[in-house]
C-alpha cells in the first residue's frame, strides 16, 4: 500500500515537474520539422464551441487555440460543462484545461496537458489531473511516434499506427482522402472492423482545423489513455496536421458557412451544434 501511495502520488506531481522543466521555452522562436498550413490559403480558427440538451440538460465544450509566431498551435484551453453520474445521481461537472504544446530540438514534440474538475454542489469532490505526451517528427514534420504509439505512412499519408499494447490500426481513406474508417488487429487477430463508418459533406475544409479529426474520427489518437471521449481531448495532433494527409471535406452535417466559403456553424448529424470563429 506504502508503494502504491507513493507512485500515485508522483503520478499526480508529473505534470508540474514537466512544466517547471520548460520555463525558458519560447515558442516565438522554437524552430521545427512541423509546419502549419499556410494562414494565406487556410483560414485561422480562434475557436470552436459544441454544445447540445439532453433531458433538459446542457451540455457545452468550448476550445480556444492560441497560436505562436510561425502560426503553429501553441495552446488550446478548453472550458466543459457536463454531468456525471454517482451514487446513482447525476451531478453538474466543469471541466476546465489546457494543453500547451512544446516543439524542442527541431524533431520533438511535448504536449503538456492539465485540467481541473469542479462539482457545483460538492466542492469535496473538486480534483486535478495532467499529463504529458512526448512525440518525433520525421524529416517530412509528420509525427514518427508520439505517445504509445508508432506511425506508418505512404509519403504523408497516415496508413497505420502501432500500439505498444500490440493493437494496430489500418486507416481507411474514401476517394476524396477523407479517413473514413479503420480497421484495428491485435496481435494478428481482427478484433474491430469499422470501415465507411465517416461520412462527409460535398464542403471543402478552407480551415486550419481538420474538423474530420476535431470530431474525433482518427481513432488512433482515441487510443491513448485519457483520450478516449473525443469531446475531452488531451491531444489534438490530427487536428493540426501532425498526423499527415487531412480529410479534405468537412465532415457530415448541415452547415453554414460564410462568404469565404468558411464554416461558422454545423447542426452534426448526432444533434450537436457547432459554432466557430476565426482569427481576423
Amino acid at each position: 500500500m506504502k508503494k502504491l501511495l507513493t507512485l500515485m502520488l508522483l503520478a499526480l506531481c508529473m505534470p508540474f515537474v514537466a512544466c517547471s522543466d520548460d520555463d525558458d521555452y519560447n515558442a516565438d522562436t522554437a524552430i521545427s520539422a512541423y509546419e502549419p498550413l499556410p494562414s494565406d490559403e487556410y483560414r485561422m480558427v480562434k475557436s470552436v464551441n459544441i454544445s447540445k440538451i439532453e433531458k433538459g440538460r446542457e451540455y457545452t465544450f468550448y476550445y480556444s487555440f492560441g497560436y505562436d509566431a510561425k502560426n503553429r498551435i501553441k495552446a488550446i484551453n478548453g472550458d466543459i460543462k457536463s454531468y456525471t453520474v454517482r451514487n446513482n445521481r447525476i451531478y453538474e461537472l466543469l471541466i476546465n484545461y489546457t494543453t500547451d504544446y512544446l516543439f524542442t530540438d527541431k524533431k520533438d514534440l511535448k504536449v503538456v496537458y492539465n485540467a481541473s474538475f469542479d462539482y457545483p454542489a460538492y466542492p469535496d469532490w473538486n480534483t486535478s489531473n495532467g499529463s504529458t505526451g512526448i512525440g518525433t517528427f520525421n524529416e517530412n514534420g509528420t509525427l514518427l511516434r508520439f505517445g504509445p504509439f508508432d506511425c506508418e505512412y505512404s509519403g504523408i499519408t497516415l496508413t497505420k499506427a502501432y500500439f505498444d499494447n500490440g493493437r494496430v490500426y489500418t486507416l481507411q481513406r474514401d476517394r476524396d482522402n477523407n479517413l473514413s474508417g479503420y480497421l484495428c488487429d491485435s496481435l494478428d487477430n481482427a478484433i474491430v472492423s469499422k470501415l465507411n463508418i465517416y461520412k462527409y459533406s460535398s464542403h471543402l475544409n478552407k480551415t486550419n482545423v481538420d474538423f474530420s479529426a476535431l470530431f474525433g474520427n482518427w481513432v488512433v489518437e482515441r487510443d491513448i489513455a485519457g483520450n478516449e471521449n473525443w469531446l475531452y481531448p488531451r491531444y489534438q495532433l490530427a487536428a493540426f496536421d501532425m498526423l499527415g494527409t487531412r480529410s479534405r471535406y468537412l465532415p457530415e452535417g448541415e452547415w453554414t458557412l460564410d462568404n469565404k466559403g468558411c464554416p461558422v456553424k454545423c447542426t452534426l448529424p448526432s444533434g450537436l451544434i457547432v459554432t466557430i470563429e476565426y482569427v481576423e
